[in-house]
């Protein structure tokens, strides 16, 4: 410790958050959603049985079942009995309300996810680029086609496929980490900034957007990427960055 700083004034500098006291069924909920949100699982499709789910996640059958009740409450999952019953994605449109149970992020400010935001999408893109195949640029170029014919759509099927593109990047990159960090991320401030994602964001932009990061992770060239990935990044982070400044 340096002469000048004093215990208060580190102390001072460090910032405690409010606990949620999270529980076990809600880390399944969010394990769940994530694997529907990403494409992993669609509509109509099957989930692991519920003992699978148990052992795969290291809970009990009980913790798992306490999950499905909020899926299936939200219309997310469907629970049928008998031989040729099972777990079914009913709807990959996932409720805000469930969303939000799932955000653990929710205590930080928007500005600092999205600084850890920039560096998780990079990371990925790079990865994306040294790791892609013909069939992960195939998936990737129709989730902008998607986007593309539902540009006039709620806003909820805009962000769906808007979101799956960078879901389509994570899954290309190999990396379940950073792809389950960019989850959380990228739901968070769904769920924190609705209204401009509604009102402000240009779908049209976002289609461009998604088209230059396309192009460029194809090249595989780190520099075209990373180019791609700034210039991807930068509206959304000048939005808050003048909120800031407006003291909004």
């Amino acid at each position: 410790m340096s002469g000048a700083e004093t215990d208060n004034d580190r102390h001072d500098h460090w910032h405690f958050y409010p606990i949620s006291n999270p529980r076990a069924h809600e880390e399944v909920v969010e394990q769940i959603t994530f694997a529907i949100l990403s494409g992993a699982f669609g509509s109509g499709e099957r989930l692991p049985n519920v003992e699978a789910l148990a052992k795969t996640m290291g809970v009990s059958k009980p913790v798992i079942g306490e999950a499905l009740k909020v899926l299936t409450r939200a219309g997310v999952v469907r629970a049928q009995r008998g031989v040729h019953g099972g777990l079914t994605v009913d709807n990959v449109d996932v409720p805000d309300s469930i969303l939000a149970l799932t955000a653990p992020l929710r205590h930080f400010e928007i500005r600092e996810i999205l600084e850890a935001r920039r560096p998780i999408e990079m990371r990925l893109a790079l990865l994306a680029g040294e790791r892609a195949t013909e069939e992960d640029f195939a998936s990737m170029q129709v989730c902008i086609d998607r986007l593309h014919e539902h540009s006039h759509s709620d806003l909820t099927n805009r962000i769906r496929f808007d979101h799956l593109f960078h879901y389509t990047i994570g899954r290309t990159a190999r990396s379940r980490t950073l792809a389950l960090y960019q989850h959380q991320i990228l739901e968070n401030l769904y769920a924190r900034m609705r209204d401009y994602f509604a009102d402000i964001e240009d779908v049209g932009g976002v289609i461009a957007l998604h088209e230059m990061t396309l192009a460029a992770i194809r090249t595989r060239d780190p520099a075209e990427i990373a180019h791609a990935i700034d210039v991807h990044l930068k509206p959304l982070e000048q939005v808050v960055a003048e909120a800031a400044r407006n003291g909004d």
